[in-house]
């Protein structure tokens, strides 16, 4: 069984409730271990060893969380371990979503491998927003295998 990591920054709860909606799609087939991991409280083994990654950010001036920026920095030493990974990214925004472009480019930047378009939602998701969260969640874990 393989593991899929949710890491995400969320400081209103909007990029948090997208979290934990990817992985409950992510974890609905019951072929992975899912885990939500918030990136402040994450260490670069436990992100070694995963063997997917959702990853989550609000928006901020078009551009990720600082936190998550950081995640991308210290992964950079571990390149060969993670080369290859699948990865989907999905963003909270008040009205901008850019910041989508800036986590794809880094993940894929580290050598992860884009496992599906990147999601953004306006504020806290809802309706259409919760089933395309739960949707991303199991294209990953069908990338994951």
């Amino acid at each position: 069984m393989g593991t899929i990591l949710v890491v995400y920054y969320s400081q209103t709860g909007n990029t948090r409730k997208m979290a934990e909606l990817i992985a409950e799609g992510a974890g609905a087939s019951g072929k992975h271990k899912v885990k939500l991991a918030p990136v402040e409280k994450l260490g670069m083994p436990e992100f070694v060893r995963a063997d997917g990654f959702a990853l989550g950010s609000p928006d901020y001036f078009t551009y990720m969380a600082g936190e998550m920026k950081m995640l991308f920095d210290r992964a950079l030493t571990h390149v060969k371990e993670i080369k290859g990974k699948p990865f989907v990214s999905f963003v909270s925004h008040g009205g901008g979503g850019g910041a989508i472009e800036s986590l794809d480019k880094l993940g894929l930047a580290i050598g992860l491998t884009k496992a599906g378009e990147g999601l953004k939602c306006q504020g806290s998701p809802a309706k259409d927003a919760i089933r395309e969260c739960r949707e991303l969640g199991e294209q990953l874990a069908k990338a994951t295998g």
